[in-house]
């Protein structure tokens, strides 16, 4: 089930819209779900981290959808973000907030499900799941909920957004198990979700609420590494 919400004000837009949805769910066999905010504003004071996409208007009454965009970023930076407008000279701004991309209206269905095939393929990957082995059990976490993983004192630890995990093992050998195009080592003992880094400056790399240290043997790979991940977000 994809969870949809759409910011939109025009009737004749969002009618457009849910009659994609559902030819896509005739079609392709896909279940989805809804939700629909008639202004960026209201969308922002109700928003809660459960959609896999967003479609944002940008022309709206009481919080235009760049503004809502921007707040929305502030409270989750990863859920896909698709602008749909018929204002062309905003579609440079939509990078400023990490938009996937920008359809400009009337959105036809070609580009609508050749959108939300890219989103079904985040959502698949946003569920994938790891088993570490412990000494208290075995837990499942997901993949995409890891910030980093430390390696100290033969003991490996995955900090993830519920808490941490540690167990005996290696590093070398957790690094095996993780997408390569993800995790990447920022130092020695350090492997970083690319998809929680905030910014990287002064020899820091910064997740989460977190900076970790970027040494200098690694620093070029790493920055490789992070602008090609930022590319397959566009």
């Amino acid at each position: 089930m994809l969870d949809i919400a759409i910011v939109e004000d025009c009737a004749d837009a969002v009618q457009n819209l849910k009659k994609h949805i559902e030819r896509l769910q005739n079609e392709k066999g896909l279940a989805c779900q809804y939700t629909l905010f008639e202004n960026g504003l209201f969308f922002i004071e109700n928003y809660k981290p459960v959609y896999d996409v967003v479609f944002m208007d940008i022309d709206m009454p009481l919080m235009n959808g760049m503004e809502a965009a921007r707040r929305l970023r502030k409270v989750d930076p990863y859920v896909p973000l698709v602008f749909i407008t018929d204002l062309k000279q905003y579609a440079l701004k939509g990078y400023e907030v990490e938009a996937m991309d920008f359809l400009v209206k009337p959105v036809g269905y070609t580009s609508f499900a050749t959108m939300m095939g890219r989103v079904c393929r985040r959502s698949i990957k946003k569920e994938e799941k790891i088993t570490l082995s412990t000494a208290q059990g075995t837990f499942n976490v997901n993949v995409s909920d890891v910030y980093y993983i430390e390696m100290q004192n033969h003991y490996v630890t995955y900090h993830h957004v519920n808490g941490q995990v540690s167990f005996f093992g290696s590093l070398s050998e957790e690094e095996k198990r993780l997408p390569a195009d993800r995790f990447v080592r920022c130092n020695s003992g350090l492997l970083v979700n690319l998809a929680h880094v905030k910014k990287v400056q002064d020899g820091e790399v910064y997740v989460a609420d977190t900076s970790l240290p970027l040494s200098r043997n690694k620093k070029t790979a790493f920055l490789q590494s992070l602008l090609a991940f930022m590319s397959t977000r566009r």
